[in-house]
């Protein structure tokens, strides 16, 4: 049996959170090794964001990818780390005042501390470097990711937190720092309503109030910035976020409404959708189970990358079969080439939120055994047989494609016999 991670005490080793378990051992050496160098260039560098939050909470499954905050430039120190440590590799940097390093194989974000202003709310932030941990802290959504240690060599020192993130976290609770938080930026709505899933933490009646009160900010920004919201938007569907819960608080909160998204999921259908899902089969699972104007909707609304966009399509596509199968009666052919373009994960997506046992049925078919037919003989062997190249080629492959759908040929040899005998009678 595992031990119990033990509470974060002042100054707490990097060897002490990996024997308990709440650090990777690649984490502690890699925030080791960057301590080192800030030591060695005066850096104040501290460990920020959630990680910090699911060390407080003692949560035995801690992200991978640290987030630091550096009193200085962001930019300058991380090309410092590459100079100066093997295995790094600088990923990128932002005009925001952050860089993303890879330091053997685990992701850093450092970013400057700062202070934001949103002029006007809503837009993006004009940034001011400041030269404290606290006021950098102040920044930021909610309590619980208001919260910093300090990073050196041997571990992480004592826990910053000014607006009572450690409470807060110890008791479930979502609470924004600023009355108008949700109005300065709508996406922390996005965020919020994830956190709140994933933990099963509850808003303070404050915050629950500012959220609702900003769901037409929201409404606005989907409007004038619609890939900034996608970006946030996306990250509901992530393999480790709990997407059944997550559509109920957004739900209850009204947030589906602020987004076009007007519908109601059955409970419990996305539960059956594996929580280990990549993120497009997950996010597929939400698209399949919206009426297809309100999908329609999100797609125009939502700047969506390419292969999310494509997803949702696929998606409707797999909808409009389900309705047909649940209807009519649809034939082998009729199912293959409704579906055969659509991806597997798709697919899989479908059955996962179907509620209807004939469909379900007719898409597992569709999945064990009709993707999978394909004729023996191709073009070329078309032709050494003595059909002309040209349209017929294509319409005789498709017809033996039916042909072994149907059952009506099952080899190579069958499928010759049939072209012989087509030519002889043309």
């Amino acid at each position: 049996m595992a031990d119990t991670p033990k509470p974060i005490e002042p100054r707490v080793s990097f060897a002490a959170l990996v024997r308990s378990g709440q650090l990777h051992k690649g984490v502690a050496s890699c925030l080791s090794t960057i301590s080192r160098v800030a030591a060695a260039t005066s850096n104040d560098i501290y460990l920020v964001g959630g990680m910090v939050r699911d060390l407080v909470a003692q949560r035995p499954e801690i992200s991978t990818s640290p987030d630091i905050s550096i009193i200085g430039d962001a930019e300058d120190f991380a090309r410092i780390v590459v100079a100066n440590i093997g295995c790094c590799q600088l990923v990128s940097v932002s005009q925001h005042h952050t860089a993303k390093l890879n330091i053997d194989q685990t992701i850093v974000d450092i970013a400057s501390a700062r202070i934001d202003s949103y002029e006007p709310l809503g837009s993006l932030p004009k940034i001011t470097l400041v030269e404290d941990i606290e006021t950098d802290l102040s920044r930021r959504d909610f309590t619980i990711n208001a919260m910093a240690m300090p990073i050196h060599p041997d571990g992480l020192g004592a826990i910053i937190d000014p607006f009572g993130g450690r409470g807060d976290t110890n008791h479930g609770i979502i609470r924004i720092i600023r009355e108008d938080s949700f109005r300065e930026d709508p996406l922390r709505i996005l965020r919020g309503v994830r956190l709140a899933a994933r933990y099963d933490y509850r808003f303070d009646s404050a915050t629950a109030q500012a959220l609702s009160d900003a769901r037409d900010d929201l409404r606005r920004m989907v409007e004038h910035s619609p890939l900034r919201v996608f970006n946030e938007f996306r990250l509901w569907f992530a393999r480790h976020e709990k997407l059944d819960a997550l559509l109920e608080i957004a739900n209850t909160t009204g947030l589906l409404d602020a987004l076009d998204v007007d519908t109601a999921y059955p409970p419990d259908t996305l539960r059956r959708v594996p929580q280990n899902a990549p993120d497009l089969e997950r996010f597929a699972a939400f698209t399949y189970l919206l009426p297809p104007d309100a999908l329609a909707a999100l797609r125009h609304r939502l700047s969506m990358s390419t292969e999310w966009a494509a997803t949702a399509k696929h998606s409707s596509t797999a909808r409009n079969v389900a309705d047909r199968c649940q209807y009519t009666d649809v034939s082998d052919i009729d199912l293959y080439r409704s579906l055969i373009r659509v991806p597997d994960d798709v697919i899989r997506a479908a059955i996962a939120a179907e509620h209807s046992a004939t469909v379900k049925s007719r898409f597992h078919d569709f999945r064990d055994r009709l993707r999978h037919v394909r004729t023996d003989l191709n073009g070329d062997d078309l032709i050494a047989l003595g059909v002309k190249q040209g349209p017929m080629i294509g319409e005789l492959l498709d017809e033996l494609l039916t042909l072994r759908i149907q059952g009506a040929i099952s080899s190579a040899e069958e499928e010759r016999r049939h072209i012989v005998n087509w030519l002889a009678d043309d």
